[in-house]
């Protein structure tokens, strides 16, 4: 009989094959708002105690999983009714990132420094669910945060980052074991020392990597070497660079173009026989920099950005693979920036990791969606 690993194991790659028909390429599955649909956030029970989610995970059970900066980890198996605290073996609560390795089911969390700066960045891995958890022996991190989290291409690598990393090292380290150990990531001077957004492209399989001012970097070798794909921010070369600084989120359209989020709005890429140009198609013209980039299982794109008086919009959603935006932030309240977009593996659907930067709260929240 097969063990419960191989059933778990199974499940979770037909979900993500279900997943990429649905929203990795082609003509993915039918879009609601593109027929008329309205679209409607709704907030998400946490545990009381949790007041700074801040990073969501989903299984293919449908079980869920957050991180807290104060109060560590938590699972919840009836979708958000009741929660569990799930710290056994922590070395502190300090929750920052946690990710579901859709090959094996097993899970990925990360713990960040806490106000003081004293304790070290820890990156963690469970095979029960959070029931336990064994430290992952990675590429040191400074006292920082790990907020990047990871990223599992399809041949069962995985990869994570951090946001700073002592020099020359990325930041970012990389797992052909599902974690067992681990193998440090160093571009020299090229990538910097900072990882802020991993991403797998679901159309052509290869793995992206933001960077704070060095732009973006792509793999095609699920994470072992990496090569520039954009140019460095203006900040540090103003001849060539764009507005890339701080990238921290990635996306891909129905055919595998790459959209990132930056202090400059949202840049597009077009395949040249060079390498990559890149398209400015939302600018952000004062402080909005940009924050939250994903898709939903239809392959509609939505986006967050820091606050600004000047655009209070706090949701913006393309239905045409990223030429327009317009707001799709009905129900939820001002001033608060999407930190991610999470989808469910289990029944496909779009949550939003919400946060209010004035007082490091950090909420949950769903999309609802009516057809008109």
């Amino acid at each position: 009989m097969a063990s419960v690993k191989a059933i778990t194991t199974i499940l979770a790659l037909f979900f993500v094959a279900v997943l990429a028909v649905c929203g990795g390429g082609g003509s993915g599955s039918s879009s609601v708002l593109q027929h008329g649909g309205a679209l409607s956030w709704q907030q998400v029970s946490v545990p009381s105690g949790a007041t700074q989610v801040s990073s969501f995970a989903v299984n293919s059970s449908n079980h869920w999983f957050i991180a807290d900066r104060n109060k560590g980890f938590y699972r919840s198996n009836d979708q958000g009714a009741s929660w569990t605290a799930i710290n056994s073996g922590v070395a502190n609560t300090f929750g920052w990132s946690i990710n579901v390795n859709p090959s094996t089911g097993d899970l990925i969390g990360s713990t960040y420094s806490g106000s003081s700066g004293s304790v070290p960045v820890k990156f963690y891995r469970s095979t029960n669910e959070g029931a336990s958890w064994t430290a992952i022996s990675s590429v040191a991190l400074s006292a920082a945060t790990a907020l990047t989290g990871c990223a599992f291409p399809s041949n069962g690598n995985v990869v994570c980052g951090g946001f700073w990393a002592p020099s020359i090292s990325s930041g970012a380290w990389v797992s052909t074991n599902g974690g067992q150990s681990t193998t440090s990531v160093s571009n020299g001077s090229t990538m910097g020392s900072s990882v802020y957004s991993l991403a797998v492209n679901p159309v052509g399989g290869d793995v992206w990597l933001g960077t704070e001012q060095m732009g973006i970097f792509r793999s095609s070798d699920n994470g072992l070497t990496w090569a520039q794909a954009s140019p460095a921010d203006t900040n540090v070369d103003p001849t060539n660079g764009i507005r890339d600084g701080n990238i921290y989120g990635i996306t891909f359209d129905h055919n595998g173009n790459v959209l990132f989020s930056s202090q400059g709005g949202i840049w597009k890429s077009s395949k040249t026989s060079g390498g990559y140009s890149w398209t400015n198609v939302l600018a952000n013209h004062n402080t909005a920099n940009g924050k939250a980039l994903g898709r939903d299982a239809a392959g509609d794109m939505f986006y967050g950005h820091n606050p600004d008086p000047s655009d209070t919009t706090s949701v913006r959603c393309s239905t045409d693979d990223g030429a327009t935006w317009k707001a799709c932030d009905s129900g939820v309240p001002a001033g608060l920036t999407a930190q991610s977009f999470v989808i469910s593996p289990a029944d496909g659907k779009l949550f939003a990791v919400l946060r209010d930067e004035s007082g490091n709260a950090g909420f949950l929240y769903r999309t609802t969606i009516a057809v008109q």
